[in-house]
């Protein structure tokens, strides 16, 4: 599993984290303020793990599985550092939230359903305000749909890159294909 610091793919972010103890390592720093020495991180997780106070032996197990194995993969993941010579992990970058959106194959992630939506939106108002001189209704629909445009196409490069901009035909493929799907239950109830 090769993990970069710029961009967590879901199946790499899923196995960084279906590891119980990656987890634990993780709550703990947050609830020390971000920062922590490696040994206050070893016994609160033996804690966490034996439900009392354990003994060394417990520690010095769960202190090797962290450092030879939990904090490298944190650390290539860009989620930690550690300081070998102050031995203090940190969690990385500070003020950022990870989430995770699960979506079927062939679904549309949430972030390009707004974009399309609000692209199409526009595009509307901007041909109705060509073709039929209706300034003031087109206006009143291209300036929010342009507010919900601006965070779409943002959101969506932020999440995806620029690269994730090559997406929106896909997306544009997948609403049509549901819509298509919509319209052919609705004809079949109607008969």
């Amino acid at each position: 599993m090769r993990l970069t610091s710029r961009y967590l793919y879901p199946s790499d972010f899923l196995s960084l984290l279906g590891n119980p103890r990656r987890r634990k390592i993780i709550t703990i720093l947050h609830e020390v303020g971000g920062e922590a020495c490696v040994r206050e991180v070893v016994r609160r997780v033996a804690e966490m793990e034996k439900g009392v106070p354990s003994d060394w032996r417990s520690r010095k197990s769960i202190y090797t599985g962290i450092i030879q194995n939990h904090l490298p993969k944190m650390r290539r993941a860009g989620l930690v550092e550690y300081d070998r010579v102050n031995d203090i992990i940190r969690l990385l970058p500070k003020g950022k939230h990870y989430y995770l959106e699960a979506t079927e194959r062939g679904d549309i992630p949430w972030c390009m359903y707004y974009l399309v939506l609000s692209f199409i939106q526009v595009l509307s108002g901007l041909i109705l305000a060509a073709y039929t001189h209706f300034w003031a209704f087109s206006v009143l629909l291209v300036v929010p749909w342009t507010l919900v445009l601006v965070p779409a196409l943002l959101h969506t490069a932020r999440t995806y890159g620029v690269s994730g901009i090559g997406l929106i035909p896909l997306s544009i493929r997948a609403i049509t294909k549901r819509l298509k799907k919509l319209k052919n239950i609705v004809e079949s109830r109607s008969e």
